[in-house]
């Protein structure tokens, strides 16, 4: 029992309850090492299947303990296999939809998947990333492969270039007309009013 008081040590004694603590805390740090080691043999599986690889990763968790798993989370690879298959067949469907490019709009002319212009009428079709260089679509707003975003001003270049003169020649057409019309006017009415002219012989 403790000095004047009627408390018994769980062990019976000091030393003794300071070692079933020591063996609580060290069974709790061995389930959390076992658990390391096991999550990281699961996870290395699943993001590489070289053998040297798995192994490695393993017994630096498995001798360096929580050192050795921040040091794995580092090292790793930072896709699964399953990522990494997602993020190939992804890619391989965007490239596919490229090559399967429909021909030129304004003059139907058969265009490939990597052309940015029109090589006949210099109509634009595709865009450029700033980033990456690879060939983006006018309707994207993100580039797929470095997720760089396309700016608004990139979207604007992809109007045809005559679209301005197009636009700006039917004003120019009623300009005309109505600088044309009071000089024909002032130069028919004396003529006609001339005509009217009764006679009284």
């Amino acid at each position: 029992m403790l000095d004047g008081v009627g408390i018994s040590w769980p062990g019976g004694s000091p030393e003794n309850t300071g070692l079933i603590l020591a063996l609580i805390v060290g069974a709790y740090f061995v389930v959390l090492w076992f658990s390391a080691v096991v999550w990281t043999a699961r996870d290395i599986h699943q993001r590489t299947v070289e053998p040297m690889a798995q192994v490695v990763f393993t017994l630096i968790v498995l001798i360096f303990n929580f050192p050795g798993l921040v040091v794995y989370r580092v090292l790793r690879p930072p896709l699964t296999l399953q990522e990494a298959e997602e993020h190939r067949l992804e890619s391989s469907a965007l490239m596919r939809e490229l090559e399967q490019a429909p021909p030129c709009p304004r003059c139907a002319y058969e265009i490939a998947a990597d052309y940015l212009v029109c090589p006949r009428c210099a109509l634009p079709l595709r865009l450029s990333c700033e980033s990456c260089e690879r060939v983006l679509d006018p309707d994207w707003t993100i580039c797929p492969w470095c997720r760089t975003t396309i700016q608004a001003n990139d979207a604007a270049s992809s109007e045809p270039p005559g679209g301005q003169s197009d636009a700006s020649a039917p004003a120019n057409i009623l300009t005309t007309a109505r600088s044309q019309q009071p000089s024909s006017t002032s130069s028919g009415a004396p003529h006609v009013q001339s005509a009217r002219v009764p006679t009284y012989d």
